[in-house]
């Protein structure tokens, strides 16, 4: 009888021996391939090693505007504090009532029925257990013992309900949850985006990126056939000669820059508080100028009423605004009323110098129609180029 062949089982140093040999073979095929992805991305990384350069003047142009929405979420979430904390107290004072009547149901319910009818659940058991069967035979029939019956359990009082419900609909309901909701939500973003580095760089290195993506799409050129029009020969026509009366045109003069950063002042309509009363500081200000010789320069600057009387843009006596030495207004405030403790918005619009070079413009805060407040320091480094 014939023996099939024994084939022999490959050992371990040849399986490590081939998966090494493979394990080469994978390497020198994806080395070129990987040297080519190398080539295709460092462009890209190029480009985004300058997104947080280009990010910057973006950041710097959008924190001035972020203070307000922060002040104005600040009400907010004041309003909502004492509401929290009630809801938080009167849910601890439902859980405790519920947890107290769970305790009093426990403590009341009898053990004993339960324990008695297991011990009959038990002897009927073993009842059946030890019958054995018996033949039929005429004559009386054997006696059959009574239904055991089970006595029934009373069950335990039933748990009190709690209008949870009730009490977390009449709490929405004063909450108004969709008005406050989807303000708390977009005011939250834009302080979280705004005061957040990270999210403000992925924010600029998106748009960047969107932006690179669509200035390398390359539309397809469409090349449309030449047409040849037929040649008109239009008859010449000779117009007579009108002789236009010679007049001078009116010399109209625009405002400039200067005019419209000061307002016209009225008189305030209410007594006006002595000089003292108004006091500055400074909050923020946006990064310095560059601008061309002779050009109009504008400059954002915010300082905080830490006075005991607010500003009143318009009104003669109690305006603030801010000038250079020679006492030429050059900004003032951009909202109609500036209350203590808020911050209030200047552009500052002025002339630059003709010379090139960096120059240091001085401003100084003064109430209009009243006086000069005391010199916070406020200076612009004008870049001439």
């Amino acid at each position: 009888m014939n023996t099939p062949a024994e084939t022999a089982n490959p050992t371990p140093a040849d399986s490590a021996a081939r998966v090494k040999e493979i394990t080469a073979h994978l390497a020198e095929d994806v080395r070129p391939l990987v040297a080519h992805l190398a080539e295709d991305v460092r462009p890209l990384v190029e480009r985004l090693n300058a997104v947080p350069e280009a990010a910057r003047p973006l950041l710097e142009r959008a924190r001035p505007w972020a203070d307000p929405i922060v002040d104005e979420m600040r009400p907010i979430i004041n309003d909502l504090r004492p509401v929290v904390q009630e809801l938080r107290v009167e849910l601890a004072d439902r859980l405790a009532r519920f947890v107290s009547a769970a305790t009093q149901l426990a403590a009341r319910i009898d053990v004993g029925s339960v324990t008695s009818l297991g011990q009959i659940a038990g002897a009927s058991a073993r009842r059946l257990a030890s019958m054995r069967p018996t033949p039929r035979v005429a004559g009386p029939g054997p006696s059959v013992a009574d239904a055991v019956r089970v006595p029934r359990i009373t069950t335990g009082p039933r748990l009190p309900s709690i209008p949870i419900g009730a009490a977390v609909r009449s709490t929405a309901r004063r909450l108004r949850p969709g008005r406050w909701a989807f303000r708390t939500v977009a005011i939250g973003l834009i302080a979280l985006v705004v005061g957040t580095p990270s999210l403000q760089e992925a924010m600029v290195a998106e748009i960047n990126w969107s932006r690179s993506v669509i200035q390398t799409i390359e539309m397809p050129t469409v090349e449309l056939p030449t047409l040849e029009m037929p040649k008109i020969e239009l008859p010449t026509i000779e117009l007579p000669a009108i002789q236009i009366p010679a007049f001078e045109m009116p010399t109209f003069q625009l405002p400039g820059a200067e005019s419209a950063a000061t307002p016209k002042l009225v008189p305030a309509q209410f007594e006006l508080p002595p000089l003292n009363a108004y006091r500055a500081t400074f909050q923020t200000q946006a990064s310095y100028p560059t601008v061309p010789p002779n050009a109009t320069v504008e400059w954002v600057v915010a300082l905080r009423n830490t006075g005991s009387v607010g500003w009143y843009r318009g009104v003669a006596g109690a305006q603030a605004a801010l000038a250079l030495t020679d006492g030429t207004a050059v900004a003032v405030q951009t909202t109609e009323y500036v209350a203590p403790g808020q911050v209030g918005w200047f552009i500052a619009r002025f002339r630059a110098p003709s010379g090139p070079g960096t120059h240091s413009v001085a401003l100084f805060p003064r109430i209009d129609g009243r006086g000069e407040l005391p010199d916070l320091g406020i200076f612009a480094l004008v870049t001439v180029r």
